[in-house]
Parts: structure tokens; C-alpha cells; sequence
């Protein structure tokens, strides 16, 4: 009688191999609500609705928050185009810290996007350079893993008891390139655990996986003989 292939040590090394592949982490949440919208002086009729929504005499832009980033929607009321600069729109966090953006809708348009007279543009903004979004984004909260810690006690030591963060449109009409600075104010901040990825842990994980079915292979070949 032939020996039994051991394949449940060959599935206990993939387990084994396959933990760890996220982190714990700490990040500080709060709950923030549009305060005020910043524009150059010669902007005409600038005001911000009880809605939330932006307006003034050539467009307007309704700009919401999420856990992985913002919600953008901008309406050209003017006859000309307008053109969105993304590459010099930017986020600025609740540490001050500011960061490019990247829009998630359009992605090979990387310096801007037209937006005709009387068209609406769509997109999605997101730091650049937070975690890869996933499934899981509303349960990792991408957009607070920018600034994690540690341990609980950074985290906390950290938290503020209010702050801001703000989003900047550079937004172009003819020759001129305006800033409309979106501020979103921030109290009632919490720390939470998340879990992040280990991009070390991940690569391990694959090799160990590859090895096993090498592995696998081998002894069926060997005890088929």
C-alpha cells in the first residue's frame, strides 16, 4: 500500500504563511461637516448653501467626505470650458500635512479634465499616497490610515480636540488658475484599531504558497511512481 501524501502539513505551511499579512494599527477619527469655501477676490457672488453646495456666478461644486476619500461634482454654469488641474489639486489632513490627489474616474487624463458650459464633471478624490483601497475601505478607514500609530497611547497622545482638513480645487478659466479651498471642520475624535497591509508579510505569504504547490507536486509525482 502506497503511504498517504502529506498534504495537511503542506495546507498548515500555507495557513502559517498566509497570517499576518495586515498590521494593527491606531488612527484618530472624527466626525467633519463643510465649514467654509476660500476663493480668490475677484471670484462673483461666492456663498455656500445649506446644503453644502458651492456656488457662484460661473459653476458650482458639491464636494462630500467619506471614510476613503471625497465625492466631487462640478457643474459649469458659464458658456467656456473650464479645465480641472489635478495635477496641482491637493488634501491637506488633519496634521497639516498636505498631499497630492488622485481622481478615480478618467485616471489616463493625469493633468486635467474639461468640463464644457453647461456640463457636469463626476469624480471620486483620494490621497495619493494613502493605503491601497480595498473591499474593506469603510471598515479600515483609509482616508485616516495617511496618519496611524503604533500603539493606542500615540494614537491618543496625538489626538487633537478639533481640527480641520481641506481640499484644494485648482480649477482653470481662459488663462488663470484659481484655488477654491474646501474646509471641512473636525471635532468628537475617536481612536480606532485598524488593520493594515504588510506588503513583507504578503510577498512571504506568496513565496510560501508557490513552495508548497511545488512541493505538493513533487511527492504526487514521486508517489504515483
Amino acid at each position: 500500500m502506497k503511504p498517504r501524501i502529506p498534504t495537511a502539513n503542506l495546507l498548515l505551511l500555507v495557513l502559517f504563511a498566509a497570517t499576518g499579512c495586515t498590521t494593527t494599527r491606531w488612527v484618530n477619527t472624527g466626525g467633519y461637516w463643510l465649514e467654509s469655501v476660500n476663493t480668490p477676490d475677484h471670484i462673483a457672488n461666492p456663498f455656500l448653501t445649506e446644503k453644502g453646495v458651492y456656488v457662484d456666478d460661473s459653476l458650482t461644486v458639491k464636494l462630500e467626505m467619506w471614510n476613503d476619500g471625497f465625492d466631487l461634482q462640478i457643474k459649469n454654469l458659464g458658456k467656456k470650458s473650464l479645465l480641472i488641474r489635478w495635477d496641482q489639486c491637493s488634501y491637506t489632513d488633519e496634521t497639516g500635512k498636505t498631499h497630492k490627489v488622485m481622481h478615480m474616474k478618467n485616471r489616463d487624463s493625469l493633468s486635467g479634465a474639461i468640463v464644457k458650459g453647461g456640463a457636469t464633471c463626476n469624480d471620486f478624490l483620494t490621497p495619493a499616497d494613502q493605503p491601497e483601497l480595498s473591499e474593506y475601505d469603510d471598515e479600515l478607514l483609509p482616508l485616516w490610515r495617511i496618519n496611524s500609530y503604533a500603539s493606542k497611547e500615540a494614537a491618543e497622545a496625538a489626538r487633537p480636540d478639533s481640527s480641520s482638513v481641506s481640499v484644494t480645487l485648482a480649477l482653470q478659466k481662459g488663462g488663470n488658475i484659481d484655488d477654491y479651498i474646501f474646509t471641512f471642520a473636525g471635532d468628537d475624535y475617536q481612536t480606532e484599531k485598524v488593520s493594515v497591509p504588510n506588503v513583507r508579510n504578503m510577498f512571504f505569504a506568496w513565496d510560501a504558497s508557490l513552495l508548497s504547490m511545488i512541493i505538493l507536486y513533487c511527492l504526487t509525482f514521486i508517489f504515483m511512481q
